[in-house]
């Protein structure tokens, strides 16, 4: 009776280890290593790669993001250069505006200036043809031929007013001519500085809005490259992150594994040798696949063909298990045990012993599977190796 109730508690606690052990490798037998999992190795070479490229990637964002504040520091600076122009442009287009209104009244005086002095040439042309005509007497004549002293008073005043006028006319003539002159230059200096003023700002403002158009430029190319480097390196992370739940899940799987297929007590050594599990041909060896760890052996045969022990032990996994599909281990000894998966059916259960070439399943499809066959493995202390070296 205490030998049957030591057995009773013996399947509980073999029942109760094979629920943790299927909660502790969910996550990572979705992805099995006997189908498209990478090995411990390539996911650490995976992180170590992706932690480089990573470094790498921050030390570009940095020296970019460095490179963006000293071109916004420049812009800044031509910036506050073209607002200066600016107030300078601002202050040149009212002295223009000012001199516009100048040249209006220069203009206008130099067209008056000008009918002013053609007027008076005129006269002072008329002038000479008369006295030239006339032959109007000099002031020696005038007092010769007088008759009294009245009548040479009346004649020499009269001369002096006909002289006065002369002279009047010729200065008007001359002063006009001289304004004309003035107004004339002044017109040209006025018209020169107008054309010239806004000019010479303009184009110091265009000279320093081109600069700042190219550091914009510049500033946002590096922005385009830095937002794109920033978008690679959180995808980078994302999957290193990623590798590392993968690892975390892979070492504590493997450390259920091996604690699982070696903590069962003293077991009956097998024969050592290894039959066949299933009649069939090999269709994939152990080592790298597509990149990837295939961590034993595959053997093509029609669904429902009959799976063997290969050895001799106890049945230490036998049920659904992720990617694998039902999925068998049985242990040979306290070290090394054999795999199952992508059966149709399991034949035996958690805690049976059985006998080398006993049937315990059928050859399926299930879990991550191509077609049917059975993958084979072979476990040492919980790792996989090549079951090759064993059949």
């Amino acid at each position: 009776m205490h030998a049957i109730k030591t057995l009773q508690r013996n399947h509980r606690a073999i029942a109760w280890a094979t629920l943790l052990f299927l909660a502790v490798t969910t996550l990572y037998l979705a992805r099995p290593m006997g189908s498209d999992a990478k090995s411990a190795a390539e996911l650490q070479q995976d992180i170590a790669n992706k932690r480089a490229k990573e470094g790498t990637l921050n030390g570009q964002i940095s020296r970019m993001s460095t490179k963006i504040r000293g071109l916004r520091g420049r812009i800044n600076e031509l910036q506050s250069k073209q607002n200066r122009i600016e107030v300078d442009l601002n202050k040149k287009v009212h002295r223009q505006k000012t001199i516009a209104g100048d040249l209006d009244r220069s203009r206008d005086r130099l067209a008056r200036l000008r009918k002013r002095l053609a007027h008076s040439r005129k006269l002072l042309a008329a002038r000479i043809v008369t006295v030239y005509k006339s032959g109007e007497p000099d002031i020696l004549t005038v007092v010769l031929n007088s008759e009294g002293f009245s009548e040479l008073v009346q004649r020499a005043t009269y001369m002096r007013a006909i002289a006065d006028q002369d002279r009047e006319i010729i200065t008007t003539v001359t002063h006009l001519k001289g304004e004309t002159t003035k107004e004339t230059v002044r017109l040209a200096k006025l018209e020169k500085e107008a054309s010239q003023l806004v000019a010479t700002v303009r184009s110091r403002r265009n000279e320093v809005a081109g600069a700042k158009n190219s550091l914009d430029s510049r500033r946002d190319e590096l922005a385009s490259v830095v937002s794109n480097r920033k978008s690679k390196l959180s995808k980078i992370s994302a999957s290193r992150r990623h590798d590392e739940e993968d690892l975390a899940a892979m070492q504590r799987s493997n450390s259920a594994i091996q604690g699982y297929l070696t903590d069962g007590g003293p077991q009956k050594r097998g024969t050592g040798q290894l039959v066949q599990p299933t009649n069939g041909s090999f269709t994939s060896p152990f080592g790298p696949r597509w990149g990837r760890l295939h961590a034993g052996i595959d053997i093509a045969a029609p669904v429902g063909t009959p799976i063997y022990a290969a050895d001799t032990g106890s049945v230490r996994i036998a049920g659904p298990m992720g990617g694998y599909g039902n999925y068998t281990c049985i242990q040979h000894s306290s070290a090394m045990s054999t795999c199952y998966g992508h059966q149709s059916r399991i034949g035996v259960s958690v805690g049976q012993s059985v006998k080398q070439g006993q049937v315990i399943g059928a050859v399926g499809n299930t879990g991550h599977s191509t077609g049917p066959h059975l993958h084979f493995e072979v476990r040492i202390n919980g790792n996989p190796v090549d079951p090759m070296g064993y059949l």
